[in-house]
């Protein structure tokens, strides 16, 4: 019996810390700003609000504006998003879109530029998200594999 309890903790363990950080966020859209060129090329500016959760348990609110532009003949979205969970800490992620159909959603690149309390540990990091959308709501999720000892850093974090 007491093999079964410690492999079953070891079971958890491992797919808590296994090296994989979850982020799923709710937000509502703006258009903020709106334009088509006579040749059919836009440019949109927006700002995002709403809520997120991650793996590790955590919650809070979730803060963005960007841009969608297609100037170049191409879809480009590039979004700044402040994340701040319930103690307070906040995270800055910029998000690059790397798929061309903005309409549906799509994915791309989500790189971790600062970090307070315990985000701190998350500074650099590149992640994969993925964007659906409907009317004028986003759903967004992304993954990043974050070595071990940083989740631990993560979890461990204390306010001084």
């Amino acid at each position: 019996m007491k093999f079964i309890i410690l492999l079953l903790n070891i079971l958890y363990i491992n797919s808590v810390f296994g090296g994989t950080y979850k982020v799923e966020a709710y937000m509502d859209t703006t258009i903020s700003g709106d334009t088509k060129l006579p040749d059919s090329r836009t440019y949109r500016t927006f700002s995002l609000d709403g809520m997120w959760k991650d793996s590790l348990g955590d919650i809070g609110t979730i803060k963005g504006f960007g841009k969608v532009e297609s100037l170049s003949g191409e879809p480009n979205l590039e979004v700044m998003g402040i994340q701040t969970n319930e103690d307070g800490d906040k995270l800055w992620a910029i998000y690059r879109r790397d798929s061309t159909d903005v309409q549906v959603g799509g994915g791309g690149i989500s790189t971790f530029l600062a970090g307070t309390g315990k985000f701190q540990f998350l500074v650099n990091y590149k992640c994969r998200f993925v964007a659906r959308y409907l009317d004028n709501r986003n759903f967004t999720v992304i993954k990043c594999n974050i070595p071990d000892k940083v989740l631990q850093n993560i979890i461990n974090y204390k306010k001084q």
